[in-house]
């Protein structure tokens, strides 16, 4: 009996520690599809927890960027034109999460540029644009492991300012894993 009680009292000091030493960085990847061409990317983040002291709500800070590229052919006229279209992208974002058993879902918004890049055969149809963009976004982190962290998340993005890109709102799904520590 004392046994119980005394690894009850120690469980009860103990725990409130565990809470306290929750990881402060993370870093990640991901796989991201977006609904404009190039539509198929990779993206990599790093997060750092701020306001450690707010009791449920975790605030994190983040720095991310996104690379995705397509390279296709055109014919017009009886020619044929091979094109390349890269699009990339960094930002800073503030996100807020809030733990629920093994699921973290959170918020965000942040701002960043996104660049795009299209070469072709033709001169005359290449161009380079970066423009200033901000967004938000929801998602979920599934915390199975202490360190290894899968996430999904969904984004949209208000570009701002474009001369070239004949879209302004991107809408995009990322599915990864967060290395925290």
């Amino acid at each position: 009996m004392k046994k119980i009680i005394f690894i009850i009292t120690a469980a009860c000091f103990l725990f409130p520690l565990t809470e306290s030493a929750t990881a402060q960085w993370s870093i990640g990847a991901s796989y991201e599809v977006r609904n404009e061409d190039p539509t198929n990317g990779f993206g990599l983040r790093v997060e750092r927890g701020i306001l450690n002291s707010v009791p449920i709500v975790d605030f994190d800070m983040r720095a991310h960027f996104s690379f995705f590229n397509e390279t296709s052919s055109a014919t017009t006229g009886g020619v044929t034109f091979d094109r390349e279209i890269q699009a990339y992208d960094f930002g800073l974002a503030l996100t807020a999460g809030v733990k629920i058993a093994m699921i973290k879902p959170y918020v965000g918004f942040g701002i960043g540029s996104e660049t795009f890049d299209f070469d072709s055969d033709a001169p005359s149809e290449s161009f380079n644009e970066s423009n200033f963009y901000w967004n938000g976004f929801g998602g979920a982190e599934l915390r199975l492991l202490p360190l290894l962290n899968p996430f999904i998340e969904y984004r949209i993005t208000r570009l701002t300012g474009t001369d070239e890109i004949s879209f302004d709102n991107v809408g995009r799904f990322a599915v990864g894993i967060n290395l925290r520590f």
